[in-house]
């Protein structure tokens, strides 16, 4: 098990905002060196969540521990372990990009050598050296975004929590900014609080998720097993194949497994087979080998993060 230093634990979390309960007795646990998601819509509470992990707000009751500090009595501690970068853009308009992550480095007290040897190398991953001394209030919001997620991770935080950190991107740049994030998790065992809307951009970066949505936590779990467990409530799959079949008896003889209920021919190679479970892929694909001459590629339709937190939902609000 775990110790308390190898770990970011929410305990029993709530915060209102007037008549608003912004969080409802949120707990889960994420572990040192993971690239964990934070997910659900806007207005589910993900940005009060971080911003109490972060010391920036005060929970109402509960408590949220980083790596074995807890927030409330080891505000400066933390702060110098994470590293925040907000949805919102933090800042200073009239000065240059350069400027601004000196700003930065100043508040970290790091020496003006280490500060720009920094600064340089993560404009340049950015690809916004060029831009360097340019004044913010010029920037698109792309590119001023790029400057916030340098200004969050200046100082080398051993947590990195990034709120929204694509918004305001274009493609490219969402593949730089993912790009990045598995670099330091890999090369320097930076841990990661990835939160988001949009569900899609974590799975190729996250392994595990919290879903929460009206300010309760829906779920915490593995997106595989996620997956697994939604495949099996759909009760029926379908798996796309493209392969030469050489004899209408193959397609047949596919056709008596009662457990193959649909199959549709597409084109000249290409096939729709719906199985009744998640259970029968195995199975499913042994068969596909003995009645197929050739096979270019088997595509399994699997539900999607918004597929699960769709359906995960609707039993929440029932």
């Amino acid at each position: 098990m775990n110790s308390a230093e190898n770990l970011i634990e929410i305990k029993s979390v709530n915060k209102r905002f007037g008549k608003i309960q912004a969080l409802r007795d949120v707990s889960f646990a994420f572990n040192k060196g993971e690239i964990f998601g934070l997910l659900g819509p806007n207005g589910a509470g993900k940005t009060t969540l971080v911003r109490i992990m972060a010391t920036l707000l005060d929970a109402d009751s509960g408590s949220v521990a980083v790596f074995g500090f807890n927030t409330g009595s080891k505000r400066k501690k933390i702060r110098k372990l994470i590293g925040y970068v907000p949805a919102s853009v933090i800042l200073y308009p009239h000065l240059s990009a350069f400027e601004n992550l000196m700003v930065t480095a100043s508040l970290y007290k790091l020496d003006k050598h280490t500060a720009t040897t920094r600064i340089e190398s993560l404009l340049k991953k950015f690809d916004m050296w060029q831009w360097k001394d340019e004044k913010i209030k010029n920037f698109s919001t792309g590119m001023a975004q790029k400057i916030n997620i340098c200004r969050g991770i200046l100082h080398d935080p051993e947590l990195l929590i990034l709120d929204e950190p694509t918004n305001g991107l274009d493609p490219r740049s969402r593949q730089v900014v993912r790009d990045f994030i598995l670099n330091i998790n890999t090369t320097q065992g930076t841990t990661i609080l990835l939160t988001t809307h949009v569900m899609w951009s974590v799975e190729e970066i996250c392994k595990r998720v919290a879903i929460i949505d009206n300010g309760r936590l829906v779920t915490v779990d593995r997106i595989s097993d996620l997956k697994s467990v939604e495949l099996k409530r759909q009760g029926s799959i379908k798996i796309f194949v493209k392969g030469f079949m050489d004899k209408q008896d193959n397609l047949d003889a596919l056709s008596r497994f009662k457990w193959i209920t649909n199959i549709i021919h597409e084109d000249q190679n290409d096939y729709v087979f719906t199985i009744e479970s998640n259970e029968r892929v195995k199975a499913f694909q042994g068969i596909l080998l003995e009645h197929f001459e050739t096979i270019e590629n088997i595509r399994i339709n699997e539900p999607t993060l918004e597929d699960i937190f769709i359906s995960l939902t609707k039993k929440s609000n029932i």
